[in-house]
């Protein structure tokens, strides 16, 4: 009997064909009271498997941004209590056990937690730290910034720390990194040019070889062997070339503003 009572969280995701990995996710959330999915235009069987779940909700939106993307999924939720996972992640038993403890101890605000990578069944051997993240907090506690990239809710209240962690497996083949990373790296060029940041030379120069440094010897992938390896390539790599796409939005900008100027002042032109 206490097993068909639901946890009163509500969990929401934002998806994109992941049918080979949101299975094994909605399998571990039906324990939760409701399940959001927000997809933005999935080809393959992604709502067909949602649709097998009692607990899941799927709603339809065109692709905006990371954040708005995840807001909209978020003002969905009914539950007090919220959860945002992705589809190639997933919870440890110690994390829900934290989760429980949380709302019991009614105290905080939102839960902040481990994320560790998994890549291909294996944890990654560097002696760099885990990643820190909220991911569980009250719903009318958390909001996202707008970010094309990168967001992360904003906590307005306190925030209970935890080692428990949620596991993300990512298992992609180097062709499918490079390409996620080159996305990114046009989005995160676009919020730096949007926020007024500018790209140099000398950072162009030093930005692939620094981040190599950075994360090959001082954060320890050179522990990771081929892994490390090329992580410590693949990040160089994003580093760089939000940068030099920066650049690249910035003269373009110059050059245009250059023509519409000598438009101006020669009007035959």
């Amino acid at each position: 009997m206490i097993d068909k009572i639901k946890i009163p969280v509500s969990v929401y995701i934002i998806t994109l064909n992941e049918a080979d990995k949101i299975a094994a996710l909605l399998n571990q959330l039906s324990r939760f009271e409701e399940v959001i999915v927000v997809d933005c235009g999935s080809t393959d069987k992604t709502a067909a498997i949602a649709g097998d779940y009692a607990n899941v909700k799927f709603y339809h939106r065109n692709w905006v941004s990371f954040s708005e993307q995840k807001a909209y999924a978020l003002s969905l939720c009914r539950c007090d209590w919220v959860l945002n996972i992705d589809a190639d992640e997933e919870l440890s038993e110690e994390f829900i056990d934290e989760m429980l403890t949380t709302m019991a101890l009614n105290h905080s605000d939102a839960l902040e937690a481990r994320r560790i990578v998994y890549r291909w069944g294996r944890r990654t051997s560097y002696f760099t730290k885990d990643n820190r993240l909220i991911r569980f907090f009250r719903k009318h506690k958390g909001h996202y910034e707008p970010r094309r990239v990168h967001e992360r809710i904003s906590i307005s209240g306190r925030v209970r720390r935890s080692n428990a962690a949620i596991l993300h497996h990512q298992d992609m083949s180097l062709d499918e990194l490079v390409a996620k990373l080159n996305r990114y790296s046009q989005l995160k060029a676009m919020d730096k040019f949007e926020k007024g940041r500018r790209a140099h030379f000398l950072v162009l120069l030093f930005i692939f070889p620094l981040s190599f440094v950075q994360h090959y010897i001082l954060k320890g992938f050179c522990l990771g062997g081929y892994e490390g390896l090329n992580g410590s390539v693949t990040i160089a790599f994003y580093d760089f070339m939000k940068y030099a796409k920066l650049w690249e939005l910035q003269h373009l900008k110059q050059t245009q503003s250059g023509s519409l100027s000598a438009v101006a002042r020669n009007p035959h032109i």
